[in-house]
């Protein structure tokens, strides 16, 4: 029975109706057309494929069955992902907390773990504030990098590259927040160069066109889109309420089941611990501005 048994590979990328297969050191162009008869699933990027070689000759296959799901991202649309890089500039433009908070509730709620890297730390001047509000993220228990990319000796850089060794990590962040260069200096060459950064909106032009996953020492590494913005899909305020890892383990203490955990709700564990300093004020003004946000396009669809 054995001797039957499909090779197992990893979609590294899909064009067109084309999967790109890893299999044993090789990649294989597999047709991908529509969704598979017995999943009812299309498949993406990083899925755990059986499929059927074609031609060895010529690296030709066809992809069979997906295998199940361990996670999946819609923004991008990449599946098994170990943990999402959220690269975020300190300056050029400048600090974005919101837009940080926003997608690291999210990407919590989907259970994946976040790595936060800051760069452009080398234009923070020495005492800098901003110093003091990123260290609220570590000592929250984030896994948290600071990064100047012009010195590739650094220890911290070095400790980064070290957190991607063996593991599937996805790379987001702002339009114009050091991704591209950051990938750059990981995997010379490979990836588009960076466009220059138009200081007079504050932000730049991404380059990347496709969800893809690049080899990097037993690992993958994805590169995505970048974005100026992040909207919610498919996600609620009673989602978003349970989403940040800071929360979850007090959510029980909460007088009412359904706590929003906005400002004067009576009996909100969540409240008390911002107010007793054990979470911090700008990441819970965020919050409340996600729920806000929820509410005025809960309220626009129903009129």
């Amino acid at each position: 029975m054995d001797d039957l048994k499909m090779p197992t590979g990893i979609i590294l990328k899909i064009l067109s109706e084309f999967a790109y297969v890893f299999y044993e050191e090789k990649i294989y162009e597999c047709k991908a057309i529509g969704k598979l008869r017995h999943t009812k699933q299309t498949p993406i990027t990083g899925d755990n494929v059986e499929f059927n070689i074609l031609d060895e000759n010529n690296f030709k296959g066809q992809v069979l069955q997906l295998l199940p799901r361990k996670n999946e991202l819609y923004r991008p649309r990449i599946a098994n992902i170990d943990q999402v890089v959220i690269i975020t500039a300190v300056r050029e433009p400048v600090l974005n907390t919101f837009t940080l908070n926003k997608y690291l509730a999210f990407i919590e709620y989907l259970n994946i773990k976040p790595v936060l890297a800051f760069t452009k730390v080398d234009l923070l001047k020495e005492n800098d504030a901003t110093y003091a509000l990123l260290s609220e993220y570590k000592n929250l228990g984030y896994e948290t990098y600071l990064i100047n990319n012009m010195i590739e000796t650094d220890a911290e850089w070095n400790a980064f590259l070290q957190s991607l060794l063996d593991k599937v990590s996805v790379f987001t962040g702002q339009t114009g927040a050091g991704k591209s260069t950051t990938l750059n200096h990981i995997i010379p060459d490979l990836f588009e160069p960076t466009q220059e950064i138009s200081k007079a909106l504050n932000r730049g032009k991404h380059t990347t066109t496709k969800n893809e996953l690049f080899h990097y020492f037993g690992g993958l590494i994805g590169d995505t889109p970048g974005f100026s913005s992040f909207e919610f899909k498919d996600f609620d305020k009673y989602q978003l309420a349970h989403s940040f890892k800071m929360f979850e383990e007090h959510l029980n203490a909460c007088k009412f089941n359904d706590c929003l955990h906005l400002p004067e709700t009576p009996g909100c564990k969540i409240l008390q611990l911002v107010h007793n300093h054990q979470i911090p004020n700008f990441i819970y003004d965020d919050y409340v501005k996600m729920q806000r946000e929820m509410s005025e396009k809960e309220y626009r669809r129903k009129k």
